[in-house]
C-alpha cells in the first residue's frame, strides 16, 4: 500500500514526444498519476495524441484515467501553439470587464480551449489563475491575472472555471494563498509577501475563498507569507492543512507548483526533504516536472518516510485516496 500511495500522488513528465524505454518502465512499476505536458511534448508536427495514448496505457488494468494536465492559460503561458487557439492573457479576455456579457464570453473562451484540450486526450488544465495583481513589478503573474481587484478577479476565473467544466476539463485554482503581490518569481528563487492577515484576507485569499466549493484542484504558491506562517506555503501545515483544509473546509485535491522551481532547495538531500514536508504539510499530489532521476528521489523519499512514520503514512494513503477519487471523475478514454 505504501508503494501504491507514494507512486499515486506523484504528476511526472516526460522528455520529449514520446516515451522512452526509461519513462515507461518507471510509469509501469512505479504507478505515477499522469504527466504534466510542456512545449517539447508538442512541438509542431508532433503527434502529442500517440504520446498520450502511450502514457495513458502504461496504467494497471481497471485504473481510472491517468492525469494529463498543462497549463493552457492563453497569452504567454500557452503550451500549445498555434494553430491551437490563444486568445491571449486572462488580464484582456473580454476587454478585462465583468459585466454579464463579458462573463459570458470568458465563460465561452475556457469552453472552446477545454473542447480543443479534450480532443488531444488532456484532461486537467492548471488554470484560472486566481492571483490579484496588487504588485505592478510582478511580472511572473502579471497579464496571467484577471484583475487588479478580488471582486473582478473572482467573477472573471469563476467563468472561465465554469467553461473548461463544460468542456469535461478539470481546472484548477492558483496560486493559493495569493502570489499577486510577489516581487519575486518563484520559478527562479524565494519570494516572502510580508502582507498581514487582514490584507491577505482583503485582497488575496477573497477569489480562493468565493470560488473552493467549485474547484476540483488548487494549487499551492511557494511563496513565503510570515503573517500565515513559516517557511514556503507549499510545504506550511499553517497554510495547507490549517488555513486551506481545516478553516477553509476545502476537500479537493490540493497540488504543488513544480518542485523542480528556483523556490526549492535543489540539493538532493533538501529536495528529498521539500517532497516529504509538503505532503506532511497537506499537498496531496506532487508536480515534479523535469528529470526521471527526480521522480525516483521523490518516489524513494515517499516510500522511505512512509515506512518509518505512521503518521506520515496516513498522511500519504489520505493523499493517495484523494487523487484516486479525482482521477475517477476524469473524462473518459476516448477509443
Amino acid at each position: 500500500m505504501v508503494h501504491s500511495a507514494a507512486g499515486t500522488v506523484l504528476v511526472c513528465a516526460v522528455e520529449g514526444t514520446e516515451l522512452t524505454p526509461e519513462e515507461e518502465k518507471f510509469f509501469r512499476e512505479v504507478g505515477p498519476s499522469g504527466i504534466t505536458i510542456f512545449g517539447r511534448n508538442c512541438p509542431p508536427g508532433a503527434d502529442l495524441s500517440r504520446l498520450i495514448r502511450q502514457v495513458q496505457e502504461t496504467r494497471a488494468t481497471g485504473a481510472p484515467p491517468l492525469v494529463i494536465a498543462i497549463d493552457q492559460e492563453g497569452g504567454r503561458v500557452a503550451r500549445l501553439k498555434a494553430p491551437f487557439p490563444n486568445p491571449g492573457p486572462a488580464a484582456t479576455l473580454a476587454g478585462g470587464g465583468d459585466s454579464p456579457e463579458a462573463l459570458t464570453q470568458v465563460r465561452g473562451i475556457a469552453r472552446d480551449i477545454g473542447v480543443e484540450l479534450a480532443k488531444l486526450g488532456i484532461n486537467v488544465n492548471f488554470a484560472p489563475v486566481c492571483d490579484v495583481l496588487t504588485e505592478p513589478s510582478n511580472t511572473a503573474i502579471g497579464d496571467r491575472a484577471f484583475g487588479v481587484n478580488p471582486e473582478s478577479v473572482t467573477r472573471r476565473a469563476g467563468s472561465f472555471l465554469e467553461g473548461l467544466h463544460a468542456a469535461e476539463v478539470l481546472g484548477c485554482l492558483k496560486h493559493f494563498p495569493g502570489q499577486g503581490a510577489a516581487k519575486v518569481d518563484t520559478h527562479i528563487g524565494g519570494a516572502i509577501i510580508g502582507l498581514t492577515r487582514a490584507e491577505l484576507e482583503q485582497w488575496h485569499l477573497a477569489p480562493f475563498r468565493s470560488l473552493l466549493p467549485f474547484a476540483p484542484m488548487v494549487m499551492i504558491s511557494h511563496c513565503i507569507y510570515p503573517a500565515l506562517g513559516p517557511g514556503e506555503a507549499s510545504s506550511s501545515k499553517a497554510v495547507i492543512l490549517g488555513l486551506l483544509k481545516e478553516e477553509l473546509g476545502y476537500t479537493g485535491v490540493v497540488v504543488s507548483d513544480d518542485m523542480n522551481m528556483g523556490a526549492v532547495p535543489q540539493d538532493p538531500a533538501s529536495w528529498q526533504d521539500a517532497i516529504v514536508n509538503a505532503v506532511a504539510a497537506g499537498v496531496d499530489m506532487v508536480l515534479v516536472c523535469r528529470h526521471l532521476d527526480r521522480y525516483e528521489l521523490a518516489f524513494a523519499a515517499l516510500t522511505r518516510e512512509a515506512s518509518r512514520s505512521p503518521a506520515f503514512r496516513e498522511r500519504l494513503e489520505d493523499a493517495a485516496s484523494r487523487v484516486s477519487m479525482m482521477r475517477k471523475s476524469l473524462r473518459p478514454l476516448q477509443n
